[in-house]
């Protein structure tokens, strides 16, 4: 089957589990002998290496969280396959019953952001436990609070603030903060 045919689409998953979906879609391609229909299913993601307190730990980045790239030439039977994958929500574009292919357009944009994943790791080495930051958005905004829990994959951080005098524990991405000066 020519490459030409096969054209990439966007799975939707349940986040943090795009690894397991991954290899459940590779099972079920070779159990119903569909794997000439898939060329590439991709996970866009990195490895980071972040150092706190002297020692340095390595996790998995990924970028878009819930979404996977698959190349592929879609019919009825794969979309069905697919469909029926636990803990897969559906296709991203058009509509459920009738998915549509990304443009290059958006590929080259897809691609610039992984390229520019060096950015990523740069950002989540700038946050770590127990430093002192302010909310910049939302109800809180101008509170200050002080990290207690760093979850670089998903760019989120557990901050404690002082409500009523009580440590409040808010999740924020790291868009809503900024380091105390």
């Amino acid at each position: 089957m020519p490459d030409a045919e096969k054209k990439w689409y966007i799975l939707q998953a349940y986040a943090t589990h795009e690894e397991k979906v991954k290899k459940l879609i590779l099972e079920q391609l070779k159990i119903n002998k569909m794997e000439d229909l898939v060329e590439e299913i991709f996970i866009p993601s990195e490895e980071v290496t972040t150092k706190k307190n002297g020692k340095e730990k390595t996790t998995k980045v990924t970028y878009f969280p819930g979404y996977i790239l698959i190349k592929m030439q879609l019919n009825d039977d794969l979309w069905h396959l697919l469909k029926n994958v636990p803990k897969v929500s559906g296709f991203v574009g058009g509509d459920q019953k009738k998915p549509i292919p990304l443009s290059q357009k958006e590929l080259d944009d897809i691609n610039k952001q992984i390229q520019s994943g060096i950015k990523q790791a740069e950002i989540d080495s700038t946050y770590s436990i127990g430093q002192t930051v302010v909310v910049i958005e939302g109800p809180f905004a101008e509170f200050n609070g002080v990290i207690d829990e760093v979850d670089a994959e998903h760019s989120k951080l557990t901050v404690l603030v002082s409500i009523f005098g009580r440590a409040t524990p808010l999740e924020l991405g790291f868009d809503k903060v900024r380091l105390a000066t």
